[in-house]
């Protein structure tokens, strides 16, 4: 993960023009009145700086989760930002006032020339503040399946992920804005489950013994998933302890539908993202040693 600490260049910048306004200051014996109010303005940046500086201090030292972290560090960010630029308007307007009657003016100018701009901006505080996904989250949303890599504070950055591949990043970067969360559907794959179904459809001839068929199928199914039962079981009673859900099993599941070719075995499962690629293949290897045995067994 990226530094959040800012660079120490920075300070320096600010107090070597602090300085030097306070150098011209003295040497025009203070003729110039705009110097006050840009000495505060100046201070305020600096203020601002020192205090990021050591709330981001904080926030690494208690926050050991990375994706948690930066997400904190935006929301820190965006709130010091928020409060330095109304402690700057204050320092160039004395009357309350004609404060108010500035900040009337330019918002109504902001709302109306960079719509989409604030649509956006209020997106990203939406999404950091409600946390509907977080970098780290596999998310699809307007088509596009990916990796949270970042959340700007106009744009959201995926990593473009292939599913039939189990989530193996492609190498495309997608940008998307952060205003769409008001417009389009947020699928967020580990935010509350970190698993998934995922099935398999295997067809077997009319005379095979559907019974056992069956039972072989879910004990092939049952070997590779039993952790991933477990782990679907803990976080299904979680989150029906936070929100309204029925609890509903997780075992593997068999269903039948008839083709011209013979019957068709549905085999439905719980997997995870990730793992959904190389799981389902190592199913699929245990049952096609399992057919020929099946197949047999139904035609004796």
């Amino acid at each position: 993960m990226r530094s959040s600490a800012l660079p120490f260049s920075y300070f320096i910048i600010v107090a070597l023009i602090f300085a030097s306004v306070i150098a011209i200051d003295l040497v025009t014996s203070g003729t110039i009145s705009l110097f006050t109010p840009l000495l505060d303005t100046l201070g305020i940046i600096l203020i601002i700086l020192v205090a990021y500086t050591a709330g981001v201090a904080v926030l690494i030292h208690r926050i050991a989760d990375d994706s948690s972290r930066f997400t904190a560090v935006r929301i820190f960010m965006t709130v010091l930002l928020g409060i330095g630029a109304f402690l700057a308007l204050t320092t160039w307007i004395d009357d309350p006032k004609e404060i108010a009657l500035t900040l009337g003016v330019i918002v109504g100018a902001v709302l109306i020339a960079l719509r989409d701009f604030i649509q956006n901006m209020i997106g990203s505080l939406m999404v950091l503040v409600t946390g509907i996904f977080r970098i780290g989250d596999r998310i699809q949303i307007r088509g596009v399946y990916g990796l949270v890599m970042d959340i700007g504070v106009f744009r959201t950055t995926l990593m473009k992920l292939d599913p039939e591949a189990g989530d193996h990043p492609t190498g495309e970067i997608v940008t998307i804005p952060n205003g769409i969360i008001f417009k389009e559907n947020v699928t967020n794959t580990t935010r509350h489950l970190s698993v998934v179904t995922d099935e398999i459809r295997i067809t077997l001839p009319f005379s095979a013994d559907l019974e056992k068929a069956r039972d072989v199928l879910v004990g092939a199914i049952r070997k590779h998933t039993m952790e991933i039962e477990k782990r679907a079981r803990d976080e299904i009673s979680k989150l029906s302890e936070r929100k309204f859900l029925h609890s509903f099993d997780v075992k593997p599941v068999v269903n039948l539908q008839m083709s011209d070719n013979g019957i068709v075995f549905i085999l439905k499962y719980f997997t995870t993202s990730k793992d959904l690629a190389a799981l389902k293949t190592a199913i699929i290897r245990d049952v096609s040693a399992t057919i020929p045995e099946i197949k047999d067994t139904g035609e004796n």
